[in-house]
C-alpha cells in the first residue's frame, strides 16, 4: 500500500546530499496520530522533521516517512507576567521573540538562527554563547506533550514521568512526536548588550581569557584563526557580552529567510562556484586581517546595541553562505572537559591544517554538564571546525574526520549529533558510557516498541547498538 504522502528528496542543510523519502504535513495532533498509526500498520519507518537545520542525517529518513511539523506554528498561550510561553513544535525561534520581545521577555537560550523550530530545539537540545552560564535549551522547557508510536498521548515534566522527559530533550525525536512544547522565558531589563572583543594569541591565551570574563559576562565566543600554525596555533580573539539595563528598547526588527531565501539565486551560485578554488586563500587573508586588526584595536567595549543582530546571522549571510559554498561543509564540533582541552583542540586543529584541509570557520566556547540523559555538554569547551566541501575532497575529509574523532573520545570527549556526520555507534558508546546508552535503547522499547521512530542517524549510532544488553 502506498504511503499518502509525497515523495521527495531533501537535502541537508549545510551538504549537497539528498535523501529520498515521503513527506507528510502535520496541521495539527490529529494528524500527528493518524500518520503514526499509518506507518505503523504499514510497517513503515517514521521520523519529525522541523524546520531542517540539523547539520547531517539527524532528520532524515532515507526510504521511509518525514513528518513535516512546520504547518503546527500557533502560540498556544502567552503570560506576559510570569514569561511562560506553550507553542506547537512547528513554531519557529522568530515567532517566538517576535511574541514576546515587546513584553521584555527573550528566550534563555537560542542557537544563531532565528528560524530553527521549537520542536527541534527540544529534540536537538541546542545551545548558545551563554552555554557556561544558563546550560541548554531544555533546562528552560518547563513541559513537553508527545504524541508515542504507540498512539498514547503524554505529558512530561522534570517532576512527571521524569525519566523519559529528560530523554525525550535531546532524544532526536527518537521516543515520540513533539506536539506542544511549554517554555519559561528570560526577563530582559532593556534589550541590549554591551559587547567587548579582546584578542589571543593561543589556546591558554583563549581559556584565560574565558576564565576571567566569566563570572561578568553574559555570552562567550572566541574565534580562532584555523590557518594559522605553529606558535601560532590557535591565535584569534573573544567576543564577550553583557546585558544591559539601560537605555531605551530597541525596536523588534527581525525577518528569518524562507527556504527559498536560503536557495542562492542562479547567478550567485555561479559566482560561488567560480570563486571556490580562491575560497581557502581569500578566507586566510581575511583570518589575517581580522587577528591583527583585533591585535591592533586592543581590548574594547562598544556602546550598548541590541540584543537581536548580536545574537542571530542575517538572513544575508545565509544566502552568501549557501552562494559560495555550493557543496556545503563538513562540521566538526569536539565538546572536551577542561583539563584535556588545550592539548585536543591543538592536536585536532594542527592535523587539520597538515592534512591539507585547513577549516574555515572555527569557535570555541565554554560549557557544563546537563541532565539530560543523551547530553552531549562536558564541563570544558567545545571546538567548532568548518570545513569547505567540495566533490573532489569530500572523501578524504570524510577519512580525515574519523581520525578526529578517534582522537576526541580517546580523551573523554563527546559530540553533538546535529552537527556530526561519521561517529559510529560504538564511538557514541565509548563517549556517552554504556549506561546512558542502554538506559535510552530500553526507554525506546518500552515507549515504541515496533521501533517505528526512525532516521538515518538512528540507524548509524544506535540500530546496531540495539542488541547489546541493557543493565
Amino acid at each position: 500500500m502506498a504511503f499518502p504522502g509525497t515523495r521527495v528528496d531533501l537535502t541537508n542543510w549545510s551538504k549537497s546530499e539528498q535523501s529520498p523519502c515521503y513527506v507528510i504535513q502535520a496541521h495539527d495532533t490529529q494528524d500527528i496520530t493518524q500518520t503514526l498509526g499509518q506507518a505503523r500498520e504499514q510497517g513503515r519507518t517514521l521520523i519529525p522533521h522541523g524546520a531542517g537545520h540539523s547539520y547531517t542525517d539527524a532528520a532524515l529518513n532515507t526510504g521511509g516517512v518525514v513528518l513535516d511539523l512546520t504547518p503546527m506554528r500557533r502560540i498556544l498561550a502567552w503570560d506576559p507576567i510570569c514569561g511562560v510561553m506553550r507553542v506547537e513544535p512547528g513554531a519557529t525561534l522568530c515567532e517566538v521573540v517576535a511574541a514576546a520581545w515587546q513584553d521584555g521577555w527573550w528566550p534563555a537560550i537560542t542557537p544563531s538562527t532565528p528560524e530553527v523550530t521549537i520542536g527541534g530545539c527540544v529534540a536537538m537540545n541546542v545551545t548558545g554563547k551563554n552555554a557556561w552560564r544558563c546550560g541548554c535549551f531544555g533546562d528552560y522547557v518547563l513541559a513537553v506533550e508527545v504524541a508515542l508510536a504507540t498512539g498514547a498521548m503524554l505529558t512530561l515534566t522534570h517532576e512527571q514521568n521524569a525519566q523519559l522527559f529528560h530523554a525525550v530533550v535531546g532524544g532526536l525525536g527518537l521516543l515520540g512526536v513533539i506536539t506542544s512544547v511549554t517554555l519559561q522565558l528570560q526577563r530582559l531589563p532593556a534589550g541590549r548588550v554591551v559587547t567587548r572583543t579582546r584578542s589571543a594569541a593561543s589556546f591558554a591565551d583563549i581559556f584565560a581569557i574565558f576564565a576571567e570574563e566569566e563570572a561578568t559576562s553574559d555570552y562567550l565566543e572566541a574565534w580562532i584563526d584555523g590557518f594559522a600554525e605553529g606558535r601560532r596555533l590557535g591565535r584569534g580573539y573573544v567576543s564577550c557580552a553583557t546585558i544591559s539595563h539601560t537605555g531605551a528598547w530597541p525596536r523588534l526588527r527581525l525577518r528569518a529567510a524562507d527556504a527559498s531565501q536560503r536557495r542562492a539565486p542562479s547567478a550567485a551560485g555561479w559566482v560561488g562556484a567560480a570563486s571556490q578554488p580562491a575560497l581557502l586563500a581569500g578566507v586566510g587573508a581575511l583570518n589575517r586581517t581580522a587577528y591583527w586588526g583585533m591585535r591592533w584595536l586592543g581590548s574594547h567595549q562598544t556602546a550598548p546595541r541590541s540584543l537581536l543582530p548580536y545574537t542571530f546571522y542575517s538572513p544575508l549571510a545565509l544566502r552568501g553562505y549557501h552562494a559560495v559554498l555550493s557543496r556545503g561543509v563538513e562540521t566538526f564540533q569536539a565538546f572536551v572537559p577542561a583539563p584535556q582541552a588545550g592539548n585536543v583542540f591543538a592536536a585536532t586543529l594542527s592535523f587539520a591544517q597538515k592534512f591539507g584541509a585547513p577549516p574555515i570557520w572555527c569557535v570555541v566556547k565554554r560549557h557544563r554538564r546537563d541532565p539530560f540523559l543523551l547530553s552531549y555538554q562536558v564541563d570544558g569547551f567545545s571546538l567548532e571546525l568548518n570545513f569547505q566541501r567540495t566533490a573532489r575532497n569530500a572523501p578524504a575529509l570524510e577519512v580525515m574526520l574519523r581520525q578526529m574523532i578517534a582522537m576526541v573520545i580517546s580523551a573523554g570527549g563527546r559530540f553533538y549529533l546535529a552537527k556530526d556526520h561519521f561517529m559510529t555507534g560504538e564511538q557514541y558508546r565509548a563517549s556517552l558510557g554504556d549506561a546512558a546508552v542502554n538506559t535510552f535503547l530500553r526507554l525506546k522499547q518500552q515507549v515504541d516498541p515496533q521501533t517505528t521512530l526512525q532516521s538515518d542517524v538512528f540507524r548509524r549510532i544506535f540500530q546496531a547498538q540495539s542488541q547489546q544488553p541493557t543493565r
